[in-house]
């Protein structure tokens, strides 16, 4: 009579097969984990970097015209992340992050249908500065933009956002950035001027529409 060992031999093959591959899984999920832990950590570097400031606080309210001559009211904004920006085309650094901000506006605008409005509101004392600043390069003209586009003469919507939302008032400076959420809420805000094409500025916007 002649007794098979492959058979056992088999089984403590297959069983130490089986144990390697659980502890590949087990290697590959905690490299995955600090991966996922570092692009984390590397994305927080960036919106740090990039500086912008929460809050938590009722958005003022606006009754704005806006440059076709329909009226602009936040209340009929409701149900949308706005993204405000106070500018001026006789302020340098608001004209130079102009073209960035207008091309993440569209994409986000694209991504989120119904979901996000980009407003720039600027605070000219009329409007053939602005219609002459957007006919120009890269633009198009400010109907190429996807802007809504209105007017401050008296800055007195740009007062109330830089107050409102630092808590007190000081002087007025331009470019300012809001960001107030579907439920009508000022939610985070930048002050001066970025560069709205980096990641960051995505990310900063992203984070918030899918909080």
């Amino acid at each position: 009579m002649t007794t098979d060992v492959k058979g056992p031999d088999r089984l403590r093959g297959l069983a130490g097969m089986a144990i390697f591959a659980a502890l590949l899984v087990l290697v590959l999920g905690r490299a995955w984990d600090v991966t996922a832990g570092q692009r984390g950590a590397a994305a927080d570097a960036r919106l740090a970097a990039f500086a912008f400031d929460r809050a938590d606080l009722p958005a003022p309210p606006f009754d704005l015209v806006d440059l076709d001559g329909k009226p602009l009211r936040l209340a009929d904004l409701r149900g949308q992340f706005v993204f405000v920006n106070f500018w001026a085309t006789w302020c340098p650094p608001c004209r130079e992050e102009m073209p960035g901000m207008v091309a993440l506006g569209k994409e986000l605008a694209a991504k989120y249908p119904g979901r996000f409005r980009m407003l720039a509101i600027s605070v000219d004392e009329g409007p053939n500065p602005v219609h002459e600043f957007f006919s120009a390069p890269p633009y198009g003209g400010v109907g190429a933009t996807g802007l809504t586009i209105a007017l401050d003469r008296e800055q007195a919507v740009a007062k109330d956002y830089y107050c409102k939302g630092r808590g007190e008032c000081s002087e007025l400076k331009f470019p300012e950035t809001y960001i107030v959420d579907p439920a009508g809420r000022l939610v985070a805000y930048v002050v001066g001027p970025r560069d709205w094409t980096t990641p960051a500025a995505r990310e900063f916007l992203e984070r918030i529409i899918g909080s």
